[in-house]
């Protein structure tokens, strides 16, 4: 069992059709027009959907990401060539130079110790300009995420880019926590149309708020606002997501 989902090229292949829903993207559009955004930088872009949609609307547009494979699709994309793709993370970024600074699609998660953590926030403070922002969303984790993603929840079956069909769902192996900061293994499981059975394990963070506002704080960055939703309501019990906007001090 391969544990980097994200250098299968079976796996890439399919995650645009897993990952179609606009919410985030639009979100995060909408939040660069509104702080007139010049330069605007995703880090872990993925297959850069978000990245090209900010190029060919006129922003100056860097994806970063440490996936190869992502980022073979990410340049061959419509749009692709209008963007800035760095082969890295948000070490590799230039200083003081972004107006924001993106990282969606739970890339917040991927930083599993605080050390780790705290090195990408200090580096995405390096790169932004004085007084910019970072935005990036994370679970709010006492929303019973583990005995939300077994198979009977989450197995659906898509049309494969290729032809034929697939089939995806995940299953937890371990959680390791308390109900309000942990750390959760699940692996995700796909069948090709060809009868190929992919399955890759994935470990995720959930932090608490404080814990997130307490890491922002000793990196440099006040935050501005907290929404619980995609439509900026704000953060409740019932909120599935901690929605960040922060300013560089």
């Amino acid at each position: 069992m391969s544990t980097l989902w994200t250098e299968d090229p079976r796996t890439v292949a399919t995650y645009d059709t897993e990952c179609a829903g606009r919410h985030d993207h639009d979100f995060y559009l909408a939040l660069a027009a509104e702080l007139r955004a010049r330069t605007v930088v995703d880090v872990g872009c993925g297959t850069g959907v978000f990245v090209t949609d900010l190029a060919q609307r006129g922003f100056r547009a860097i994806g970063v990401d440490p996936s190869a494979q992502m980022l073979e699709v990410a340049r061959t994309r419509e749009g692709g060539d209008l963007a800035t793709w760095i082969h890295g993370t948000a070490a590799d970024l230039p200083a003081g130079t972004a107006d924001l600074v993106v990282m969606m699609g739970h890339v917040a998660q991927y930083f599993l110790d605080e050390d780790a953590w705290q090195h990408a926030l200090s580096h995405v403070h390096r790169a932004l300009r004085a007084g910019a922002h970072l935005a990036f969303e994370s679970r709010q984790p006492d929303r019973g995420w583990p005995s939300r993603w077994t198979r009977e929840r989450t197995e659906t079956t898509f049309e494969h880019p290729d032809g034929g069909t697939f089939t995806s769902w995940v299953e937890v192996t371990e959680v390791v926590g308390t109900s309000d900061s942990f750390t959760e293994t699940h692996v995700g499981h796909t069948d090709l149309p060809d009868g190929t059975h992919l399955a890759h394990a994935e470990t995720l963070r959930f932090r608490s708020e404080e814990e997130i506002r307490a890491g922002l704080r000793a990196a440099g960055f006040a935050v501005e606002n907290l929404w619980g939703d995609w439509d900026r309501s704000p953060v409740t019990t019932g909120s599935d997501e901690l929605i960040v906007l922060a300013r560089r001090d």
